[in-house]
């Protein structure tokens, strides 16, 4: 069988969509930089994955922020991803993430938010690295911080084109919750959901996760995270830490 093939949903679930947000969360948050603020966000994580033969992958994350305005951000993602099964590994660049992020409004007490972005087919897919074509996306947001606590919902839709005759209609949803127990420290933790790249799969890779993020300074965040994969589709452990600058 093709490794393009074998590892067609991995590579696929990881490369096509938009990559984490609020590290580590999959959840994106409705925060806004302001007009001219930079904002450097680099992840890593290590998965396993136990359905039929054990695979791991490893992937690394760059994301460059940029505040056009107040309420309005471009974001640019380049990802390294490698794997290994049965003895065969590949690793390399994978496909680049280009999204923008904007307030859409607000209502009770809620920020409404959206998040557009498209991939480009820079990964090698004969190395399952990339999905060969570029994908789109929007993404609807929902944002609400009452005291110590914050809340997000997400809900999003993916056109997922490819060359490895996976689904190509996408629908994503996740919640999450953070909560400030001491200056400048949140805990973290999160549900996700999202439609099965396999067309012959009768379920869907749900995910559950809880983390860590710690800011020393105003302009510096740490993180650490662990994700837990809920049904046979999902990856079954996921360890990730990241860390966050803002100029």
């Amino acid at each position: 069988m093709k490794i393009s093939v074998i590892f067609a949903a991995v590579s696929v679930a990881v490369l096509s969509g938009p990559a984490f947000a609020f590290h580590p969360l999959i959840t994106e948050d409705t925060v806004l930089l302001g007009r001219d603020v930079r904002q450097v966000t680099g992840g890593l994580e290590h998965t396993i994955s136990e359905e039929g033969t054990d695979r791991y992958s490893t992937g690394a994350t760059a994301k460059f922020s940029y505040g056009f305005w107040n309420k309005f951000n471009l974001l640019l993602t380049i990802p390294w991803e490698g794997w290994s099964s049965r003895g065969l590994s590949e690793s390399g660049l994978g496909d680049a993430l280009l999204e923008a992020k904007f307030q859409a409004g607000e209502k009770a007490g809620w920020i409404l938010a959206l998040k557009p972005g498209f991939s480009l087919p820079a990964g090698d897919e004969a190395k399952s690295l990339g999905a060969g074509k570029g994908g789109v996306w929007v993404y609807g947001i929902a944002g609400k911080t009452p005291g110590p606590w914050q809340f997000y919902l997400n809900a999003g839709y993916m056109l997922n084109r490819n060359s490895m005759d996976q689904r190509e209609n996408i629908f994503k949803a996740s919640a999450a919750a953070a909560l400030r127990v001491l200056p400048g420290t949140l805990v973290t933790a999160e549900l996700a959901a999202a439609s099965n790249t396999d067309k012959n799969s009768p379920s869907h890779p749900v995910t559950s996760g809880l983390g860590l993020v710690w800011s020393p300074y105003p302009t510096l965040d740490l993180d650490a995270g662990v994700k837990f994969g809920l049904t046979r589709p999902a990856a079954s452990l996921g360890l990730l830490a990241g860390i966050t600058l803002r100029i």
